[in-house]
């Protein structure tokens, strides 16, 4: 009797122990689950302001973006053939802007390490020239940070090895990220859509994308 009651004493003080412990690893847990996101992209946009050399775009992904080296017709043709094709994890393309001074390397695929180095590009979509939808993103605390200064009107290009692309900005929109009418990928015509997170400035993952829609002004077109 004398040892059952020493031994209900014992587990009462481990009681005390054992549920302050358990619920604090458990709230770290959660706080950890909630914010790893954010300091990743934190620790990455630390690394790009404090780097003296260029980000290093090559480890583990090709580098397929080669100026000049498709021949491209004095009328503003190339060869559908001589066209490549960017397979996952390449950086095929620039996007920029000068107005905005966006500037950024364009990968096919849209993955977290991908979203690292630079903008990522929806597979399902197109590249420049097939006269379809091409849909690229990136963070907005890093690459696409300047979209919120972006204005209707204003011209982005896509550099390509096969020539340089031109789009004019005709709107910009926040949409909800469960939204699937802010984009079309059946367009009658070449759209350029950049988008980021929404609102800007914010180190978390939110419910909104900012979104820049921009028609095909100039490039080359393909022949056979």
């Amino acid at each position: 009797m004398h040892k059952t009651r020493t031994l209900r004493k014992i587990n009462k003080i481990m009681a005390y122990i054992y549920m302050p412990l358990f619920f604090s690893i458990l709230s770290y847990g959660i706080v950890y689950l909630m914010t790893s996101d954010m300091v990743s992209l934190a620790t990455n946009v630390f690394q790009l302001i404090v780097t003296d050399s260029e980000p290093d775009f090559t480890i583990n992904y090709s580098n397929t973006f080669n100026p000049g080296s498709v021949e491209i017709s004095d009328e503003n043709t190339v060869k559908r053939a001589d066209v490549p094709t960017a397979k996952y994890g390449e950086l095929y393309a620039y996007v920029k802007c000068d107005d905005i001074g966006l500037n950024c390397p364009v990968y096919m695929g849209d993955d977290n390490e991908i979203l690292k180095m630079g903008a990522g590009q929806i597979p399902a979509t197109y590249q420049p020239g097939f006269g379809e939808l091409i849909m690229i993103g990136a963070h907005n605390n890093s690459f696409f940070n300047c979209l919120k200064n972006v204005q209707t009107g204003q011209t982005i290009t896509m550099e390509t090895s096969y020539g340089t692309y031109t789009y004019q900005v005709v709107s910009t929109e926040v949409v909800d990220v469960t939204g699937m009418d802010a984009y079309d990928f059946f367009t009658d015509h070449e759209q350029l859509l950049l988008y980021t997170c929404y609102p800007f400035d914010v180190l978390a993952h939110t419910n909104y994308r900012f979104m820049v829609h921009a028609d095909l002004v100039s490039g080359p077109t393909f022949v056979d």
